[in-house]
């Protein structure tokens, strides 16, 4: 942009923020007129609530003082239509300001009427038109209580009406039983509308409820300020709305003067641009020409004579001349520093990367070892819940529903461990072909049949060492990841293969990937791709393209956070509109696999009442377990810590077949506590139990392959099965649960 479109731009700008100061200033004006219009409407609508309370007391007054009239009582009870012309009458109406009255007996069954009109026009004799209420009306109305108000519609017209049981005049409280029902109403139209519109110079109207709905609002720039009074029947039905409207005509000319005002003010402001626009253009225009001639042609010859004015521009070009002097060492270097800015950025990249999963793995770790101990209490007890409820449908339905819930947030658990490398692994040689073939099973039911799942398993060795549910999940974490890539369906296809990295390479993928021998599973899909921007941050945790509620940003740092762990090395090849392709890059080994699935039967109880120790420092998962292994027939021992395990050890004559230990638990872990106890009864087999232990039995979350180890939180049925495995030293790689 040029420095002369710049400068008229400032000066745009320079008036633009004069109006604007202008135009806020005078919504400002608007806003508190709103504000005063606001408080006006609130105090004019209270005094017209009152006064309207005040005009309607003598209704309200002849309704609830002629109900406990004991004369008005006998002549219901009588019928006796004389004393209801002498007593309820025209001019009795008239100096209540009503307009008509009806009288029921007890029934509902009408047994007067009168019209404050019948003194006046005698020869018609006219009585008011029925109450058009249905005979619910009556139970609805003095339910709560035995005074009614509302408004009704009789014929073309709306009447107010104010209602109450009748009854004696010893009965105040209208404890009784009613004696019949008095209803007296005042005729609300235009022509009675007349008076009220006297009020603090208001204007009113009644707007039908059949009618469109009337927008009701102020408008500061005519000074009108309306409000409405909702007309409502009997049972709370919109019968009508009273509009009342009130103007101020001194208003709406200050507003017409402010108007013209700002008018003026503008015109000044586009006079005064110009006058500074013509003038800068003139004074500056001519040098910057020159100067940007001499960039352009990339020659310092058209700003020579520039040079040696002493004036601001004369110094712009004396620097202007000295920078193309020194262009060709800023170049050579410029191209210096990029290159080693680059290699300075990648390794900034990896260890911000590093620092951030440190951070959150400390969190985890933190978090985990309490949580999952939770998790194990309420995942267990509902199973418990459940297995024991024939019964009950529903409560089955709810502990199953808890423990589902148990579950997802153990999954949740065990990802902020997964992608923070905190997780305790336990890897097997498992050949990568297979677990391929297997996943794809899982995979059709995850994703859906609208999409073209394809395996190909083309490794010619396929070997890794590897956790396998923790390579499962990487898998089904890419699967998911892809279907929600597709929306409307495509083609997702699963490979693995061989790949040779160098010296060269293998920095490319990771920098902790050395030189050697790697098997490559790769997942790819024809969804919509990601861009430059996307691709550098999907493996940070809880980074999500997806909208609310529809992921959780996890899946891919979970991903991540595995493959690291494992020793591998991951990338991701991807364009906007041309789907997208991860390829995981896992060591090769050429040791016997030593891994397979094999479903497990159901656990029955032991026969052999075997001996456990159980020590876990947390009540209520030591209550569970102990209650869960004596269910199974086993004869148990349970201790709160390592020194009462230690007690309950010296003290008990049998043998004891088995130590169930917590790994983390105050002054003695379970790692000490076993080898103490391992020196006194050399049979004795260690089942470990663990929420998070870091390293405590593993060496960089790999575990020790001398210990066994169960992981919180797990169900009975798990818990029963490793228990019964580590007795007999069996040893099941894989379970249906």
């Amino acid at each position: 942009m040029k420095v002369q479109t710049k400068i008229t731009l400032l000066l745009l700008l320079v008036v633009a923020t004069f109006l604007a100061g202008l135009w806020a200033f005078r919504v400002y004006d608007r806003r508190k007129f709103t504000r005063i219009s606001q408080e006006r409407e609130s105090e004019r609508k209270q005094s017209f609530e009152t006064f309207l309370d005040t005009d309607g007391e003598p209704l309200k007054t002849l309704a609830e003082y002629d109900a406990y009239w004991d004369q008005m009582v006998s002549a219901i009870a009588k019928n006796d239509q004389k004393w209801f012309e002498e007593n309820v009458n025209s001019s009795t109406l008239l100096g209540y300001k009503a307009s008509a009255a009806w009288i029921y007996d007890p029934s509902g069954k009408l047994v007067y009427s009168a019209d404050s009109n019948d003194d006046k026009l005698p020869e018609l004799h006219t009585k008011p038109p029925n109450l058009p209420l249905p005979e619910e009306a009556f139970r609805q109305l003095f339910a709560a209580e035995p005074f009614g108000h509302f408004f009704i519609k009789i014929a073309d017209d709306i009447y107010e009406i104010r209602a109450a049981t009748v009854h004696g005049s010893k009965d105040l409280g209208r404890q009784t039983p009613l004696q019949g029902y008095l209803f007296v109403g005042r005729l609300w139209n235009d022509e009675a509308l007349k008076p009220m519109s006297t009020f603090s110079s208001n204007r009113l109207a009644l707007l039908p409820a059949a009618q469109p709905a009337q927008s009701v609002r102020n408008n500061a720039q005519d000074g009108l300020i309306m409000f409405t009074q909702d007309l409502k029947t009997w049972d709370g039905t919109l019968l009508a709305q009273l509009i009342v409207r009130n103007e101020s005509p001194v208003v709406k000319e200050l507003n017409r003067s402010s108007e013209r005002l700002w008018l003026a003010f503008c015109l000044f402001a586009l006079v005064v641009l110009l006058l500074i626009s013509s003038s800068l253009v003139r004074w500056v225009s001519h040098p910057l020409r020159q100067i940007m001639a001499s960039l352009k042609r990339n020659d310092p010859k058209p700003i020579e004579k520039l040079c040696e004015d002493h004036s601001e521009f004369g110094e712009l070009a004396r620097t202007t001349r000295k920078f193309f002097e020194q262009r060709d060492n800023l170049i050579r270097e410029m191209e210096e520093r990029r290159a080693t800015e680059e290699a300075l950025r990648k390794s900034e990249e990896e260890l911000r990367h590093s620092q951030k999963m440190e951070a959150v793995g400390r969190l985890a770790g933190g978090v985990a070892h309490d949580f999952n101990n939770l998790l194990t209490a309420i995942i267990g007890y509902a199973e418990l819940i459940s297995t024991r409820t024939t019964s009950n449908a529903l409560a089955k339905q709810n502990a199953d529903l808890i423990r589902k819930a148990g579950e997802q947030a153990a999954a949740l658990t065990r990802q902020l461990l997964a992608f923070s490398r905190k997780q305790i692994l336990q890897p097997k040689v498992i050949d990568l072909n297979a677990l391929v073939v297997e996943m794809e099973k899982l995979l059709r039911r995850v994703i859906g049949e609208r999409f073209d799942l394809q395996s190909h398993p083309d490794a010619e060795m396929g070997r890794v060492k590897a956790d396998p549910s923790q390579i499962e999940q990487v898998v089904l974490n890419l699967g998911v990841n892809a279907r929600d890539a597709m929306p409307t369906g495509g083609k997702l296809i699963i490979r693995t293969s061989n790949a040779r990295l160098d010296s060269t390479t293998a920095p490319q993928i990771s920098a902790s990937l050395k030189p050697g021998d790697y098997i490559v599973l790769s997942v790819t899909d024809t969804g919509a791709g990601m861009d430059e921007e996307t691709k550098s941050h999907i493996f940070e945790p809880f980074f999500t393209t997806k909208g609310p509620g529809k992921g959780t940003g996890l899946g891919l740092a979970t991903v991540y956070g595995i493959v690291r762990q494992t020793g591998g090395g991951i990338s991701v090849e991807s364009e906007p509109g041309k789907g997208s392709t991860f390829r995981i890059y896992l060591p090769q080994v050429t040791a016997p696999v030593d891994f397979t699935k094999t479903a497990l039967a159901p656990v029955d109880k032991s026969e052999n009442f075997e001996t456990v120790l159980v020590v876990e420092d947390e009540e209520i998962v030591r209550e569970l377990v102990c209650e869960v292994l004596q269910e199974q027939g086993y004869n148990i021992l349970c201790a709160r810590d390592g020194v009462d395990a230690l007690e309950m050890a010296g003290s008990f004559e049998g043998t004891i077949h088995l130590l169930v230990t917590d790994v983390i638990m105050p002054n003695m872990n379970g790692q000490e506590l076993a080898a103490k106890l391992s020196t006194l009864r050399r049979d004795m087999k260690v089942l470990y139990v663990s929420g998070y232990s870091d390293n405590d039995i593993g060496d960089h979350g790999v575990l020790d392959p001398r210990f066994e180890l169960l992981q919180k939180p797990f169900t009975p049925h798990t818990l029963a099965r490793k228990i019964r495995d580590v007795i007999h030293e069996r040893n099941y790689a894989y379970s249906t649960e």
